[in-house]
C-alpha cells in the first residue's frame, strides 16, 4: 500500500488521530524552533524506524547476547566518536544516566556536578548521593578550573560530571580529566546536543579524556530518541552488566537499524557540512541579536548555542514568541554561586536542518533582539510572525542538501519517495 492510500484510509478509519497528525504537520512546517532539543529526524532514520523491522522481535531470553543490528550500531557509534566501547540499547538519555549511576556509584557517594546535572534522575536509594555544584564564575561567566580542582580536593567525589549543554563556549575536557585523576574520581561527560559537532570534529571531544560519555542520538544527530553510552574497555563489562541489571533487555530492530543509519550518516561529507553550517548560523544569530541591542551571555559562541539574556522581570516571553511561530524556551543560566540570569537558550540546529543560512539567521537575530527589547505588544508579536512566515515559506523540515549524495537504484525509488514525503511536504 502506498503512503497516500494509507493516509486516506487512516483518515476514514480514525479521523481524530488523522486530524492530530495533520495539525502536527502544519505546526512543524509553519513554525521555527530555536529549542536545542527540537530537530527533525533524518528521513533515512525515520523510514527505518517505521519500517517492516517493527515486525521483527529479538526474544528477551536472548537479550543478553548482542544481535547483528546492535553490533552494527554499537561499532559505528564507537568508530564515529573514537570510543573503545559503545552501548546503544538504552531507550533514553535519562535511562542512560540511571545506568551510569547504577554502575559507578553507591548510596552516600559524593558527586561533583556542573550545575547539578543529572541530579534529577536520582530517586529512591540513589537520592542519598551527596551532590556538590560547580559552574561558571559570576564575574567572568567562565569556568575557573583551579576553583573546580579545589572543590574536588575538598569533597573527594566518586564521580565528576561535566556538561557543555548550556555553554556557548567549549569546555576544557583535558583539564577536567586532570582534576578527576588528581582525586581518583571518574569523569562523566553529559555531552547533550554537542554530540553532532563532536562527531563532525568541529568542537573538542571529551571521549579521549572521560571514563563515560552520554548523549541522545536525536536532536543534533538527526536520529531516533534513544540513549547512548560511550566508555572505556576497562569499564565495558561493568557498564554492560549494569544495562542488563537495570532491565534494558528489550531490543527493537527498527530502532537499532535507525541508530546504525544515524551514525553512518554522521560520517558523511554532507553531515560535516551541516555541522559546519550550524556553527556559522549560531554566530550569525548572535550577531543579529547584538545589532538589535540585545545582550548575550558567556559568548562569543563556539558551537550551536546562543544565550539571549531576558529582563530580570522575565516570564511570558516564550509564550508570546510561540504566538509568532518562533519556538524558544526560557531558562536560568546558573553560576557557581547563587546568582542566575533569566535567558533564552537558543540553538541553530533546527533552522540549519531546514536550510536557513547566515543571512536569514542574522535577520532572525535582529528581529528577535528587537522583540526582547520591546514591550512585547501584539504589534511586536506580529512583526516576528511576519519574519517567521517568510523564513519558513516553502522550506522542508529536513533539507535534502544534508542527505548523503548516493545514487538510488530503481528498486529503491519508492522507498526514497516515502521517506521524503513528510519532510518535503
Amino acid at each position: 500500500m502506498d503512503t497516500k492510500t494509507l493516509l486516506r484510509r487512516l483518515d476514514a478509519f480514525d479521523p481524530e488521530l488523522s486530524a492530530y497528525l495533520e495539525r502536527s504537520s502544519k505546526r512543524q512546517h509553519d513554525t521555527l524552533s530555536l529549542i536545542p532539543t527540537e530537530n527533525a529526524v533524518s528521513p533515512f532514520s525515520a523510514y527505518l524506524k517505521g519500517s517492516l523491522l517493527n515486525n521483527d522481535i529479538i526474544d528477551y531470553h536472548r537479550a543478553g547476547k548482542i544481535s547483528h543490528l546492535e553490533d552494527m550500531a554499537a561499532k559505528r557509534a564507537a568508530k564515529l566518536f573514537g570510543a573503545e566501547h559503545a552501548i546503544v540499547r538504552i531507550g533514553s538519555a535519562a535511562s542512560a544516566a540511571r545506568v551510569v549511576f547504577f554502575a559507578l556509584a553507591r548510596p552516600g557517594d559524593e558527586i561533583l556536578s556542573f550545575n547539578l546535572r543529572k541530579k534529577e534522575y536520582c530517586r529512591g536509594e540513589r537520592a542519598t548521593y551527596h551532590f556538590t555544584k560547580f559552574g561558571v564564575e559570576a564575574d567572568t561567566l567562565e569556568i575557573d578550573y583551579d576553583h573546580v580542582a579545589r572543590i574536588a580536593e575538598e569533597k573527594n567525589p566518586r564521580i565528576i560530571i561535566c556538561s557543555p549543554v548550556s555553554l556557548p563556549r567549549n569546555m576544557d575536557y583535558e583539564r577536567m580529566a586532570e582534576i578527576a585523576k588528581s582525586v581518583h574520581a571518574m569523569l562523566w561527560c553529559d555531552l547533550g546536543q554537542n554530540a553532532g559537532l563532536v562527531a563532525a570534529g568541529l568542537v573538542p571531544s571529551p571521549v579521549p579524556y572521560a571514563d563515560v560519555v552520554t548523549f541522545a542520538p536525536s536532536d543534533a544527530l538527526h536520529g531516533p530518541q534513544n540513549g547512548i553510552v560511550l566508555t572505556t574497555d576497562k569499564l565495558a563489562e561493568l557498564m554492560d552488566q549494569a544495562v542488563i541489571n537495570t532491565g534494558h533487555v528489550s531490543l527493537k530492530k527498527n530502532v537499532l537499524a535507525a541508530l546504525a543509519m544515524t551514525f553512518h550518516e554522521a560520517c558523511t561529507e554532507e553531515y560535516h557540512d551541516y555541522a559546519e553550517q550550524t556553527i556559522k548560523n549560531a554566530k550569525a544569530l548572535e550577531q543579529g541579536l547584538h545589532e538589535a541591542g540585545a545582550h548575550t551571555l558567556a559568548g562569543p559562541t563556539e558551537n550551536h548555542l546562543v544565550l539571549a539574556r531576558l529582563h530580570e522581570s522575565g516570564g511570558g516571553t516564550s509564550a508570546r514568541l510561540a504566538e509568532a511561530g518562533l519556538m524558544v524556551k526560557e531558562e536560568s543560566f546558573m553560576t557557581a554561586g547563587t546568582l542566575s540570569f533569566p535567558i533564552l537558550r537558543l540553538s541553530a540546529l533546527d533552522p540549519t536542518t531546514r536550510s536557513l543560512k547566515e543571512k536569514e539567521m542574522q535577520r532572525l537575530g535582529r528581529v528577535l533582539g528587537n522583540f526582547l527589547r520591546s514591550h512585547q505588544t501584539d504589534d511586536d508579536v506580529e512583526k516576528v510572525r511576519d519574519t517567521v512566515d517568510k523564513l519558513v515559506e516553502g522550506r522542508p523540515l529536513f533539507s535534502e542538501e544534508w542527505l548523503p549524495d548516493a545514487e538510488a537504484s530503481d528498486n529503491n525509488d519508492g522507498l526514497m519517495q516515502n521517506a521524503m514525503l513528510y519532510w518535503n511536504a
